[in-house]
């Protein structure tokens, strides 16, 4: 396997500027990287040129659902097929029907780019409500003509789901694979409502502006961090998924998130050097 991507996200630890982030990439490997919308920051003809110093493509990005629709038109500059809504609230079958209608809008908007919209899933997509996954709901609702959707398989086999099933159940429909090795199941929660605007943390901060994260937060962040493994360690069978996702959709764009180190002391970077060399080995 060689054409693979990283999501940007990846590197958010590493206090070095976009550029820096996007030259450490190309020197780890990667074809590629799945921007997020701060990286629109940087002006588009300028980020053109560091793509093409340091080849480096940008097939897909995560961008917030309020966000997108401003964002076309730098991405469609760079190449871009798929622009990606990372996590929305919704929590039962009617909700994930009102986010398929935005998503539907924009995919719309998005056309004249030739740009298709997406989402992508953590845990909480695969509660079940009237009988099927939450995300079946929002696929199902969703015009394949505008809209494709990208699969975490870290976050799908976390929540208890085979991500191989998952991709022949929507076979046609899965554009794109976070690659995010997983070593447990913690199952999927009833999601917050997108119609409650209550925080489900209460963050306060401390004297020097900085975050007090509160003990339930805490709580959340090393259960999910402790997930994280080594690539081919895990529980997801990453040769069925590739040749599941292979056999239903053309070019799916393959994209490296590692959200947390496993190694001690902490080192993000040699993480992905690991996950990029296991990959380009194994697969």
């Amino acid at each position: 396997m060689e054409n693979i991507n990283v999501q940007v996200y990846s590197l958010v630890s590493e206090p070095i500027s976009p550029i820096e982030k996007l030259k450490t990439i190309a020197k780890l490997g990667f074809a590629g990287a799945e921007f997020t919308a701060d990286f629109t920051e940087v002006p588009v003809e300028e980020m053109k040129k560091v793509l093409a110093e340091n080849n480096l493509k940008v097939d897909s990005a995560h961008v917030g659902l309020d966000q997108i629709e401003g964002v076309l038109p730098y991405f469609a500059e760079l190449g871009a097929k798929l622009v990606i809504c990372p996590m929305t609230n919704f929590c039962n079958k009617a909700e994930a029907e009102e986010v398929a209608a935005e998503l539907n809008r924009l995919g719309n908007i998005a056309k004249q780019y030739g740009i298709k919209i997406g989402y992508h899933n953590h845990t909480d997509e695969f509660y079940v409500d009237e009988g099927k996954y939450l995300y079946d709901w929002l696929i199902d609702a969703c015009d394949p003509e505008v809209t494709a959707f990208q699969l975490d398989c870290g976050w799908c086999s976390a929540a208890g789901v085979n991500p191989v099933d998952f991709i022949n159940s929507h076979a046609g429909r899965i554009a794109s694979i976070h690659i995010k090795e997983n070593g447990g199941v913690i199952g999927a929660n009833k999601p917050q409502s997108r119609h409650d605007t209550t925080p489900r943390f209460k963050f306060e901060k401390d004297a020097d502006g900085k975050p007090i994260f509160p003990p339930e937060f805490l709580k959340m962040k090393e259960e999910h961090d402790k997930l994280n493994v080594p690539q081919g360690q895990g529980i997801v069978d990453w040769k069925a998924v590739k040749a599941a996702a292979d056999a239903q959709c053309d070019n799916v764009i393959y994209v490296v998130e590692r959200e947390a180190s496993y190694n001690d002391p902490q080192d993000r970077v040699a993480c992905l050097a690991e996950d990029i060399a296991w990959l380009k080995a194994n697969l």
